[in-house]
């Protein structure tokens, strides 16, 4: 079994959306940087006989993604028969629309790696942030939020 190094640019956050009347999942595009936080509660479970050390069992589990995006606008300029190109990519703007819904909730997948057997990690997730931030050089930023609800699940990447 090799153990091959994992870019930057092979983990990333995907969003489950409907393109061309089928549910995929698409890379939020731009992502400059990602993060998948996973935390576990503990309880104190120490007793006289335990001595001087504190014992623990663990609780529940929480999990949140995040990231920031150099923020691109996708427009529906593609030509050739069924060219999407706005429909088919995830945006800062796309991502803000679902947070300001009645339903922000969204199904994302944390991607680590990008070769057959990568781990995915999939949930419910519900967009807590978003922030924006333009400055007079470079490029508008977008930075989001995501807070998990309920169990993931891990699967792993087909060929």
């Amino acid at each position: 079994m090799a153990l091959d190094k994992v870019q930057g640019r092979d983990v990333g956050i995907a969003i489950q959306k409907t393109i061309n009347a089928a549910l995929v999942y698409a890379l939020i595009g731009c992502l400059t940087d990602s993060t998948f936080d996973v935390d576990t509660e503990t309880d104190e479970a120490t007793c006289i006989a335990s001595g001087q050390f504190k014992e623990f069992i663990g609780g529940q589990t929480g999990w949140s993604l995040g990231g920031t995006l150099n923020v691109r606008q996708a427009t529906n300029d593609a030509s050739g028969p069924g060219a999407t190109d706005a429909d088919d990519n995830v945006t800062a703007e796309n991502l803000l629309d679902i947070q300001l819904s009645e339903n922000n909730q969204v199904q994302v997948r944390y991607r680590i790696g990008s070769k057959k057997g990568s781990a995915w990690y999939t949930g419910t997730g519900i967009i807590t942030k978003s922030s924006f931030k333009g400055q007079l050089k470079g490029i508008a930023t977008y930075a989001i939020t995501i807070q998990g609800s309920g169990p993931l699940v891990k699967t792993l990447a087909p060929a």
